[in-house]
């Protein structure tokens, strides 16, 4: 049973409901931190096509972010 669930991950299917599910709950929780801004409507427009250990990293990053600046300064320097 442990060995489908490590197949099914490594698939692109999962890959990309994961990635699309990502980008969902981080976009919520950046709208919520920060509130609607332009600036930030510009940064989520850069999640979509990033990868999942990087969408993940970014989940991690959040935390730290004190402004929408410290989001687009993570997202340049990746």
């Amino acid at each position: 049973m442990l060995g489908l669930d490590t197949e099914l991950k490594q698939t692109r299917f999962y890959q990309e409901i994961a990635e699309e599910e990502s980008i969902v709950l981080l976009t919520r929780l950046l709208r919520r931190k920060f509130g609607i801004q332009p600036e930030l409507e510009i940064a989520l427009k850069r999640l979509p096509g990033m990868e999942l250990t990087m969408l993940e990293n970014l989940a991690e990053a959040i935390l730290d972010f004190k402004n929408v600046t410290d989001l687009q300064n993570w997202l340049d320097s990746q």
